[in-house]
């Protein structure tokens, strides 16, 4: 009897080992209620007033391009996110070896007031500043998307509020005016930009946002080889299905209309389509060159005497010049004509002068005019108009440390010595601009010339010129349109 209960008591001391055992085991297999999230090293967005609560490769950002070499610069980084207005915002976290260190906005981070943006920044909100070691977060004034860079050798971070739209000169605005796409429903994993019923030329266009080319982060830091600045691009060009930060122009194959978008989506990126939805009204048809002559500019000999206009650049319309008129010549007078040729030629009606030298196109001659000089000679077929005025040139750009147009740069016209000249103080070693400018006048650069060997050499519808790059201090710049030579002494 003994015996069996110790046996009993045996059995059962045994299966209580075994199930405490066995209780042990399944509490070792028991995944972690709370397990540490494991990304790769890098920098991170993250923040409970966006999509990216917690870190995870959504949120990574990516490496970002210098616009001023369009390189890559190592220490550099972007990312496009959708915040929510208010006080919850997002920080960036740096994680190195599994160890996340929180930065947030450092004393001196603050919003860029518009007086003080550069001109090609974008203008519906920058933040620029230092960062600091924090979870104090960033925060924005307004639901929506927003654009984010940091340089970690400067210590700097900009944020950007963005709204896409059109640019270029496929787009109702040219080079000159942003065509708006109006912002969808907010979602922090998604938004939608569009512009619909856009008539689109067959020419090139980018999308850009807020009227903005670049931000920068830092002017002065040299890179070697003349260049100077750490900046980031705010427009997307190469193709619609490869978008590349600051690329090359994007091609619209067919005059048409179209609708556009641009999407972007937190596990995405962004994304953009541009759908022909109908045809375009037909366009009018201007000539591709337009000549002057006449007895008042040299004779009517068109082969000797025919003079080229320039066209105006991205609008077939306009046609310039500024030429020497001689007062009081035999037969005087001015024409036009598409080709050096008596077809299609035109001149000005006798009754029809709006303002001093405005007329409307006619049969009869520019008259004679009373002081021999240089003049600008502007023609607009979409107006019907020809004005002939005084000419004038201006300096513009961070060499004269204005981008106004016109400003207080411009030439004095020296009829005595045949040329147009300018003596000033250049502020900044860059890129020196100058452009002639008239009250029926487009952007700028749409008639721009340079001097380049000594000889004045005009963009027309070109490319952007190879540019001038000038020191700081005096200098004397000489335009002859006779000869079209031209001279920058320093």
């Amino acid at each position: 009897m003994k015996n069996q209960l110790f046996k009993r008591w045996a059995s059962l001391l045994v299966m209580a080992v075994f199930a405490m055992l066995a209780m042990v085991s399944c509490k070792d297999d028991d995944p972690d209620p709370d397990p540490p999230i494991l990304v790769e090293d890098g920098l991170y967005v993250m923040g409970a007033g966006t999509g990216l609560t917690a870190l995870n490769g959504n949120g990574l950002m990516a490496k970002a391009k210098n616009e001023v070499l369009q390189e890559e610069r190592a220490t550099l980084y972007e990312m496009y996110v959708a915040v929510k207005a208010g006080s919850e915002g997002f920080n960036l976290v740096n994680v190195v070896g599994g160890a996340s260190t929180y930065w947030g906005p450092g004393s001196d981070y603050a919003e860029v007031m518009e007086a003080d943006l550069d001109i090609e920044e974008p203008k519906n909100g920058l933040w620029r500043g230092s960062y600091t070691e924090s979870e104090t977060p960033f925060t924005v004034p307004e639901d929506g998307l927003y654009y984010v860079a940091l340089d970690t050798d400067l210590g700097t971070v900009v944020v950007a509020k963005v709204v896409w739209g059109l640019i270029g000169g496929a787009t109702p605005g040219g080079w000159s005016d942003d065509t708006p796409m109006t912002m969808g429903a907010f979602d922090v994993n998604s938004i939608e930009f569009m512009a619909e019923d856009v008539i689109m030329l067959e020419n090139e266009y980018k999308f850009r946002y807020s009227g903005g080319w670049k931000i920068i982060l830092d002017a002065d830091l040299d890179l070697g080889g003349g260049n100077t600045g750490v900046k980031v691009n705010c427009n997307f060009g190469g193709t619609l299905t490869a978008l590349d930060a600051g690329g090359d122009n994007i091609a619209n194959a067919e005059y048409a209309v179209y609708k556009s978008t641009m999407t972007w989506s937190l596990t995405d990126g962004h994304s953009a389509t541009m759908v022909k939805t109908d045809d375009a009204p037909a366009l009018p048809e201007y000539p591709a060159q337009l000549f002057m002559i006449g007895a008042s500019i040299g004779g009517w000999d068109w082969e000797a005497n025919g003079i080229e206009m320039l066209p105006v650049h991205s609008h077939g319309n306009a046609f310039w010049k500024i030429v020497w008129i001689e007062s009081g010549v035999a037969d005087a007078g001015v024409k036009f004509a598409p080709g050096k040729e008596w077809v299609g030629d035109f001149g000005i009606d006798d009754d029809t002068q709006a303002a001093a030298g405005d007329h409307l196109k006619g049969g009869s001659n520019l008259p004679d005019i009373a002081e021999s000089g240089y003049y600008m000679v502007w023609v607009d077929l979409e107006r019907d108009s020809i004005s002939v005025t005084s000419p004038e040139v201006y300096l513009l750009g961070n060499t004269v440390g204005s981008w106004d147009t016109p400003n207080d740069f411009g030439f004095t016209v020296d009829n005595d010595n045949e040329k147009l000249t300018i003596t000033t103080d250049l502020v900044a070693a860059d890129e020196l601009r100058m452009y002639a400018w008239h009250k029926w006048h487009y952007d700028w650069w749409q008639h721009e010339f340079m001097v380049l060997n000594d000889m004045i050499e005009y963009r027309a519808n070109g490319d952007d010129q190879e540019r001038v790059v000038t020191a700081v201090g005096a200098a004397t710049i000489d335009l002859n349109f006779k000869t079209g030579a031209g001279s920058i002494t320093q």
